[in-house]
């Protein structure tokens, strides 16, 4: 029987959601949520820590809140009730819990920004699960590329279902690896954090539900991000995954990458911009798009085919 099969984190480039010889070759496209990343490139160097008074380092004053921050990233304010539905073969998940702004968004302090980044986090959750980028469409604002590359996994998703292809219960994530965040030169915030993206075990193609197989695990050495720009094309997820995809058998696709998360507050709108830059993958990642499901072990060579020359094309 056919399966599914993870595809690259590539930095350039997003799969598309097709069943060409009914291969769900682009499915694995959610991991292109992310692996589009790369550094945002914002100049200047971290500036110091969270004193509270403004200087050159700290112009807006910002200062410990004394909370701490590290670890899993949780939202709590959801619109109505949460009766969400795993995919099935007659549909894809359903009444995936929508976040729901609140007054903490709008606030110009630490537990603002991490407020910001929790509403992300559940956004993009509730995006790998419906395709809708709804959610990103108020209560914060997205730099112009990490809003780029939202809008090209929504449509990767949508192509997808509308072909008849998707995972039964993906899931988005992120975890913070500090209590407090930084301050660059600029005078914005920093968490630097990590990602992770879990295909869950079943997917849906041709009608059928279908084991995900993972592709031979990536080698990944994770490399040490600069302070201000956290990835080099050379760490980039299409650079550190290995690129050879012999089949290993059903398992729980799950994928992490180095994130940063940088906020600058707009005092006009009273909202936070965050920009979303990733790095290298330090779990899961194998690069192959060969090895992405067919619609029958016969097809499976020329869907193989399909997905990598849609992969080359894309890599742009």
């Amino acid at each position: 029987m056919s399966s599914f099969s993870q595809s690259s984190l590539s930095r350039r480039s997003l799969l598309r959601l097709g069943v060409g010889v009914s291969a769900v070759a682009g499915s694995a496209a959610l991991l292109s949520a992310c692996g589009s990343g790369g550094s945002s490139q914002q100049s200047g160097s971290q500036g110091g820590s969270l004193n509270g008074s403004k200087s050159s380092a700290n112009p807006n004053g910002y200062s410990d809140d004394g909370q701490n921050y590290s670890g899993l990233v949780e939202y709590t304010h959801y619109e109505g009730a949460v009766n969400y539905e795993q995919g099935t073969v007659e549909h894809p998940p359903r009444n995936a819990p929508k976040p729901k702004v609140t007054d903490a968004l709008s606030v110009n302090t630490v537990t603002g920004f991490h407020e910001a980044i929790a509403y992300f986090a559940a956004a993009m959750d509730y995006l790998v699960k419906t395709g809708s980028t709804d959610a990103f469409s108020t209560g914060i604002t997205l730099s112009s590329k990490t809003r780029s590359e939202v809008d090209a996994l929504s449509a990767s998703i949508l192509a997808g279902v509308e072909k008849g292809s998707w995972y039964v219960n993906p899931s988005a994530s992120y975890a913070l690896s500090s209590a407090q965040p930084s301050i660059m030169s600029d005078g914005n915030l920093l968490f630097k954090g990590k990602y992770t993206l879990d295909f869950g075990t079943e997917a849906v193609a041709e009608g059928k539900i279908q084991p995900v197989v993972a592709s031979a695990s990536a080698s990944a050495e994770p490399t040490e991000p600069s302070e201000d720009a956290l990835v080099s094309e050379a760490a980039s997820p299409s650079a550190s995954a290995s690129a050879s995809a012999t089949a290993a058998g059903p398992v729980s696709q799950v994928t992490v990458q180095e994130c940063d998360f940088r906020g600058r507050y707009h005092a006009d709108s009273k909202m936070w911009e965050l920009s979303v830059a990733y790095g290298a993958t330090l779990q899961g990642g194998a690069s192959s798009a060969s090895a992405a499901a067919s619609g029958s072990a016969s097809a499976s060579s020329s869907a193989g085919a399909s997905a990598e020359a849609s992969a080359t094309s894309a890599a742009s």
